[in-house]
């Protein structure tokens, strides 16, 4: 399996969050083709002490064929990370920027706020 960031890397010296870092780390050591991606994304997110909000299909013109959201919190603030399956089945894609394929702006935070506001 390979992960990568997108072509949109953040500026020299600008930090990359330590959950990005954790997810890609979770990811890595899952079996995407024995556990698939669905899997996968909840292995890591349990790992990280996340949550899966969504994993849905990408549209066919792109380079993905899934786009999943995995909501992560360092105790004082809630983050979203993107997680992208390329057309491959085995690469993926790891961001905090909202995907050009995912759904309207802001889904990943709005469902994430949702789940959490159920909970208490």
């Amino acid at each position: 399996m390979k992960i990568t960031r997108p072509d949109n890397m953040p500026e020299a010296g600008k930090a990359v969050s330590l959950e990005v870092v954790e997810i890609e780390l979770a990811l890595g050591a899952q079996d995407i083709v024995a556990d698939g991606f669905e899997g996968a994304l909840q292995k890591a997110a349990d790992l990280v002490n996340g949550e899966v909000i969504f994993n849905i299909r990408a549209p066919e013109n792109s380079d993905q064929q899934r786009i999943a959201a995995i909501s992560v919190s360092d105790g004082t603030t809630d983050q979203t990370v993107f997680v992208m399956l390329g057309n491959d089945g085995t690469s993926l894609t790891v961001t905090t920027d909202q995907p050009e394929t995912a759904p309207p702006s802001k889904l990943g935070m709005d469902f994430a706020a949702l789940i959490k506001r159920f909970r208490t």
